[in-house]
């Protein structure tokens, strides 16, 4: 145990003076329940798997000097319930949090831009999450899995949502997607098989990845029960839209 930490019974207390937490700084440590900054905490970066593996691991402060975290920071970290990223963090990295399988609430920052592939995948009880109107990306497959998402309302004039990010989120009943005509990515609601309704701002219809489609190739069920709500004129356009036109066959 080095001079920039220490351990209370289960608590670990990161020193005042800590920059940075070194990657796979605690990985597979099952002593860790909780984890605390000293004041004032002067860490900027969390290193990549730093608490990988923490499983007991239930409580994270993280301290407002935080900028950056590292990929799969705290992935299966299977027993964290909660986690409030700080301010200056502009970017979630990939596989931050997956297979935290008692995630119920996630705090994302109001000037977020970036959430990246995986990072919340796997994550069975989280059923609800807001993202700031700043994110501009979301990478492939991160809420995959999120079994008990119920709706999703992406920001505005968010710029690419890759394949597969809302996949198997199977009680995901609506979502809103963005404004612009961006491409989107294939599959992105593949075995969401509660998805009711999708309201689309876009006035022209955004293109697929691939050529592909919303759902898989078998799931012509859910175009039957699910209604897509688009700008008024614009339902033409659509109904002739690859992908989109699915949604309009009798």
């Amino acid at each position: 145990m080095g001079l920039t930490e220490i351990l209370l019974a289960s608590v670990l207390v990161i020193k005042s003076g800590t920059t940075v937490i070194p990657p796979h700084a605690y990985q597979d440590r099952l002593d860790i329940t909780e984890v605390t900054f000293e004041e004032p905490s002067e860490v900027k970066e969390i290193g990549e798997y730093a608490f990988l593996g923490c499983s007991n691991l239930r409580m994270v402060n993280l301290p407002v000097s935080l900028e950056k975290i590292g990929e799969g920071a705290f992935r299966e970290c299977s027993g964290l319930e909660s986690l409030a990223i700080p301010e200056k963090v502009k970017a979630l990295p990939k596989y931050l949090c997956a297979w935290d399988t008692t995630l119920r609430e996630i705090k994302l920052p109001s000037c977020l831009e970036d959430i990246g592939s995986h990072a919340f995948a796997y994550c069975g009880k989280l059923d609800g999450i807001s993202i700031p109107a700043s994110v501009a990306h979301i990478g492939s497959n991160a809420f995959s899995f999120c079994s008990s998402l119920k709706s999703v309302e992406l920001p505005r004039n968010m710029r690419e949502l890759e394949s597969y990010a809302f996949s198997e989120c199977v009680s995901l009943e609506s979502a809103r997607m963005p404004a612009n005509k961006k491409l989107l990515g294939e599959l992105i609601f593949s075995g969401c098989t509660s998805l009711r309704d999708i309201t689309v701002m876009s006035p022209v219809p955004p293109p697929f990845d691939c050529n592909s489609f919303i759902f898989e190739p078998d799931e012509t069920s859910i175009y039957e029960k699910c209604r897509l709500h688009v700008p008024s004129g614009t339902e033409a356009a659509y109904s002739k839209a690859p992908g989109w036109s699915l949604f309009y066959q009798d």
